[in-house]
């Protein structure tokens, strides 16, 4: 069996900060072979990639060695605990988690008047954030306390209250649903005119929305739907107008940054993929600084998020010098990225295939062939242990045909037939299969006049149903159909 590799992943995805918290945490709660565990912590941190037997034969004259998983599962725990010290009362959750704990204190004791205090503050707050499931938690509490004072009229109120709340709730929940219903659909293939209509109509019961339900969650759920609506039905403006008002929802309120930054970095990175859909390209480069800058601007310290933001501003970069033609300038931000690259491990996100894609595609353009056979192996070699797309695997095989076509390699031949077998399997791809086709006949060094036509109307095939796709599937990929183009002689 596999050794967990889960205190690895949690110890690799603490900042510099929450390294430095657990030293100190860990001197001010003494526990057994305390200094063993910070050595162990030492240790693992210090491993890219995690190995086990490297660790046992490091501590291999330590006795707590020869019980080393449970050892582990100590040491998770107590970096877990250390984290949630450290943390305490930085986000929202946790802050209220300690309020609702005070209330609670606070009520028990008696002390009701200081209890009411702390109650009205927490309200106060988790209104102008629109943290309804705390809410509804506080003044269940506001209730406990009028219903000790015998205040008929503030509890009556308090009563009405709750409910106002849990309609909040409710709609919120319902679009929500419709989202992500949206979206399944999207996953599973071609959606039809009749479902899309059916969940417009639904979300327009509720749009615009009424004066006591209307929140931050019902407009983003409302504007991410019609989104995913717009995206379907390939009407980029729509959509882009969408995406906008989800900003501007966002920026609005500072603190919804603050608390949602996923959510905020998402959605700019659906901004930045829109515009290059739209081929706006000045508007690109502004965004992705925009895009890399807001967690320094925000005071925000998330180890994994600072990783995605680098993976997709950096994906991005390289696909706008790819589409403006400037892949020498590539080379020079491969050569910046690579050393942060490095630090991140290979099975973190799929997102870091992407960025593997483009930085082959480039170094392809630039004729490095090698480095290019590089990037697409770090794909290869890992798609059974990462979740890749088959988009992406099936891009990354196609491209490295062209290399070795270009590149007068041996392995052609071979290479040809692996992907013949792999898209064989997949029925669901059949532009990726006429792709092929089109790469063994410019290969052919013996075309013949027939051969020449049938490549050309190939071609004409492939670059109709380029034209014709989704905005949402004009993914950052190599231009197949461009490539194509100027082969046909």
């Amino acid at each position: 069996m596999k050794p967990s590799d889960e205190l690895h992943q949690l110890i690799k995805n603490l900042s510099m900060s929450e390294k430095r918290y657990f030293k100190i945490f860990s001197s001010r709660h003494v526990i057994a072979g305390e200094n063993n565990y910070i050595r162990l912590f030492d240790a693992i941190e210090k491993q890219e990639e995690y190995n086990e037997p490297k660790i046992k034969a490091f501590f291999n004259k330590e006795t707590f060695v020869t019980n080393l998983p449970s050892e582990k599962h100590y040491l998770y725990n107590h970096v877990l605990d250390s984290l949630t010290a450290f943390h305490k009362d930085r986000t929202f959750l946790t802050r209220y988690c300690n309020i609702i704990m005070k209330i609670e204190v606070l009520y028990n004791k008696g002390l009701f008047d200081q209890c009411k205090k702390v109650i009205l503050k927490a309200k106060k707050e988790a209104y102008f954030i629109e943290k309804f499931s705390i809410l509804k938690l506080i003044v269940r509490w506001e209730i406990l306390v009028y219903i000790k004072d015998e205040d008929v009229k503030k509890l009556y109120e308090t009563f009405d209250e709750e409910l106002r709340i849990l309609e909040v709730i409710r709609v919120q929940s319902i679009l929500m649903r419709i989202a992500f219903k949206i979206q399944i659909e999207m996953y599973r293939g071609k959606v039809s005119t009749l479902f899309l209509r059916t969940q417009e109509a639904e979300l327009k019961k509720y749009f615009p929305p009424k004066k006591e339900v209307d929140t931050f969650w019902l407009r983003y759920y409302f504007h991410s739907s019609m989104g995913l609506i717009y995206s379907i039905e390939n009407k980029a403006a729509q959509r882009l107008i969408c995406y906008r008002e989800i900003n501007s929802l966002l920026e609005n309120t500072k603190q919804f940054i603050v608390d949602l930054p996923h959510i905020y970095q998402s959605n700019n990175n659906n901004l930045v993929n829109l515009m290059f859909a739209m081929e706006k390209y000045d508007e690109v480069m502004p965004m992705i600084s925009k895009q890399r800058s807001f967690m320094q601007t925000h005071k925000i310290t998330n180890v994994t998020l600072s990783k995605m933001v680098f993976i997709h501003t950096s994906e991005s970069e390289l696909f706008l010098l790819y589409k403006l033609s400037e892949t020498k300038e590539g080379l020079a931000v491969i050569k910046r990225i690579e050393p942060e690259l490095k630090k991140i491990s290979l099975l973190f996100s799929p997102a870091i295939f992407d960025l593997f894609f483009m930085m082959a595609v480039i170094t392809f353009c630039e004729e490095d062939y090698r480095a290019a056979i590089k990037w697409l192996n770090k794909i290869l070699n890992t798609e059974r242990e990462a979740n890749i797309r088959i988009e992406q695997r099936i891009n990354t095989r196609l491209l490295y045909l062209i290399i070795l076509f270009e590149k007068e390699d041996l392995f052609f031949d071979n290479q040809y037939q692996s992907t013949k077998r792999f898209l064989d399997q997949e029925k669901k791809h059949p532009g990726a299969k006429r792709i092929l086709e089109a790469i063994k006949y410019i290969s052919d060094g013996k075309q013949t006049a027939t051969k020449k036509e049938k490549l050309k109307q190939l071609y004409k095939k492939i670059k109709t149903e380029r034209d014709k796709a989704q905005a949402d599937s004009i993914d950052k990929q190599f231009d197949f159909v461009e490539w194509i183009e100027s082969n046909i002689h």
